[in-house]
C-alpha cells in the first residue's frame, strides 16, 4: 500500500467516523425528544384517567338520582290514578244524591215552588 493510498484510506475512515458521530448526535437528540414526548403522554394519560374516574362517579350519582326520580314519578302516577278513581267514584255518588234530591223535590207540592 502506498502512502497516498494509506492517507486516502485513513481520510475515508475519518469521514465515516465523523458521519457516524453526527448520526449518533442526531439519534441522541431524537431519543431525548421521544423521551420527553413519552413523559408528556404519560402525564396526559394520568390526567385522562383521573377525569374518567371523576366522570364515572358523576354518572353513577346521576344514575342514582334518575332512579330515585323514576320511583317518585311512579309513586306520583299511582297517587294521581287513585285520585282519579276516587273522583270518579265521588262523581257517581254525587250524581246519585243529586238525582235523589231532584226526585224528592219533584215529588213535593207539584212544581217544587210550594204552590198547591
Amino acid at each position: 500500500m502506498t502512502a497516498d493510498g494509506g492517507q486516502n484510506r485513513l481520510a475515508q475512515i475519518e469521514a465515516i467516523l465523523l458521519q457516524t458521530a453526527q448520526q449518533q448526535q442526531t439519534n441522541t437528540a431524537a431519543i431525548a425528544q421521544l423521551t420527553e414526548q413519552q413523559q408528556t403522554n404519560t402525564t396526559a394519560i394520568a390526567q385522562l384517567t383521573q377525569q374518567q374516574q371523576t366522570n364515572t362517579t358523576a354518572i353513577a350519582q346521576l344514575t342514582a338520582k334518575v332512579d330515585g326520580l323514576t320511583e317518585e314519578v311512579d309513586s306520583l302516577r299511582d297517587i294521581v290514578m287513585h285520585s282519579i278513581q276516587n273522583a270518579e267514584s265521588d262523581r257517581s255518588v254525587f250524581q246519585a244524591e243529586i238525582r235523589r234530591i231532584w226526585e224528592y223535590l219533584l215529588g213535593q207540592s207539584g212544581n217544587g215552588r210550594g204552590e198547591g
